[in-house]
């Protein structure tokens, strides 16, 4: 009787529940609280500027690494090297060129690129002090590439002059306080990694890398073990980036196909229009002359063509030597890219496009089928994919010949590195040769 009672009582406590429960009106709640979610989230990251989704990129990873060591990594038992002043000065002339370059970035971009550079040939110098020379050469190709890339892009961004006594006193608070919380991320993120690589560095190195330096030669063909690992122990990865790259290369490119200059980015900056009028150069208007040698850049034109044969000279050497010494098919790339980029820079795209055609869609191709074709000529033989080969050959005149079979791996990084290097470089110069944007144009 008892439970009778209390299974009655129960069930007109869960019948009065159910009575007023809706689940429509849940339902509906819940999509519209998902909804503005969404929406918040939206209009917090998928904004026009790039500023605040580099910041959730580096607040979550910042999170993660925070998390993931949250117990400590310590102080390895490593001896340390003694510290030397000189090594010290780089860093501090490193770290104030860095943070100059931040503070200039926004009205001088000019001054900024350059201190921006000055921090990349400090690491390319640490990289030497560190006995590195590959990272060494790789970073200061990259930041030398990197460097005319963004002065070509520059050239087409419209100038910013400070408005001084336009902000009222709130907008003023609102950007010193993202200015406090930029500053305290890159701070926190790069006092991070400074940390993290400290401890990675004072501690001795795993026995695994043993196996590296055992079998470059007899596994890989070649004494240089960091281009061994590159294109033969980690081929796959390097395969992967090569993909990446060229991706990126062709969104690059198919981006701007569709950019139009500002009609105020077209004019003559202050320096060249002071001119007097009796004076016959092509100053008066660059776009319609087809050879900048001729007038105001003679001699900085003369110098960059003899360096455009110097520059495939010193690709080839690094090219060959790079199995066995530091080099490789991504530095070859890098330095003949930068002699296609002093002829655009100096030239002039119509002086350069008339008479060299680079193809460098077509290069893509090539590459990736140089890439693929080595990783999959394994197979054909009955071994897995990316296993290396060793063969020799016996020339006239030149005697033996020893070739591993990633050297043609290398040939496809090499066209894939000059290929995007080219492609991001014609979509920048091809902007000189358009009708600009006009005026309250999208």
């Amino acid at each position: 009787c008892i439970r009778d009672r209390w299974e009655a009582g129960r069930g007109g406590l869960g019948g009065r529940f159910m009575e007023r429960f809706d689940g429509a009106r849940l339902f509906t709640s819940l999509l519209a609280w998902l909804t503005a979610l969404s929406r918040w989230g939206r209009r917090w990251l998928l904004t026009a500027g790039l500023q605040r989704q580099l910041l959730a990129m580096v607040l979550v990873t910042l999170l993660v690494g925070v998390v993931t060591l949250w117990g400590g990594i310590g102080k390895g038992d490593r001896p340390l090297v003694p510290l030397s002043p000189v090594f010290v000065a780089l860093w501090v002339a490193g770290g104030l060129a860095a943070m100059g370059a931040a503070w200039q970035a926004k009205f001088h971009r000019l001054a900024a690129l350059m201190l921006s550079g000055t921090a990349g040939a400090v690491c390319c110098v640490t990289f030497i002090w560190f006995s590195a020379p590959d990272l060494a050469l790789t970073q200061l190709t990259v930041e030398v590439v990197t460097t005319l890339l963004i002065l070509l892009g520059l050239r087409w961004l419209p100038p910013r002059e400070p408005a001084r006594g336009v902000y009222d006193a709130h907008t003023r608070r609102l950007a010193r306080g993202r200015r406090a919380r930029d500053f305290i991320v890159a701070v926190s993120a790069g006092g991070g990694m400074a940390l993290l690589s400290y401890a990675v560095m004072t501690r001795e190195l795993p026995e695994r890398t043993s196996f590296f330096l055992e079998n470059s030669l007899s596994g890989g063909g070649g004494r240089n073990v960091v281009n061994v690992m590159l294109v033969d122990f980690r081929g796959f990865d390097t395969f992967g980036e090569g993909v990446v790259l060229c991706l990126v290369a062709l969104t690059v490119y198919a981006l701007l196909r569709r950019f139009r200059p500002a009609s105020e980015v077209m004019a003559l900056p202050p320096q060249q229009q002071a001119l007097p009028e009796d004076l016959q150069t092509d100053l008066v208007n660059p776009r319609l002359a087809r050879d900048t040698a001729v007038g105001y850049l003679m001699v900085p034109a003369v110098l960059v063509r003899l360096f455009l044969p110097v520059s495939g000279v010193v690709a080839a050497f690094f090219f060959l030597r790079g199995h066995n010494a530091p080099g490789g098919g991504f530095v070859a790339g890098l330095v003949m890219s930068v002699g296609f980029l002093l002829q655009y820079l100096v030239s002039g795209t119509e002086w350069v496009e008339q008479r060299l055609h680079l193809a460098p869609r077509t290069q893509l191709g090539v590459g990736l089928l140089f890439v693929l074709g080595t990783a999959a000529g394994a197979f054909v033989v009955g071994y897995p994919l990316l296993t290396s080969h060793t063969f020799h050959l016996s020339v006239p005149v030149l005697g033996e010949l020893h070739i591993a079979s990633a050297l043609f791996f290398d040939v496809g990084v090499f066209c894939l590195v000059l290929g995007s290097t080219l492609l991001i470089l014609v979509a920048l110069a091809h902007q000189s040769i358009r009708a600009h944007r006009a005026s309250g144009g999208d």
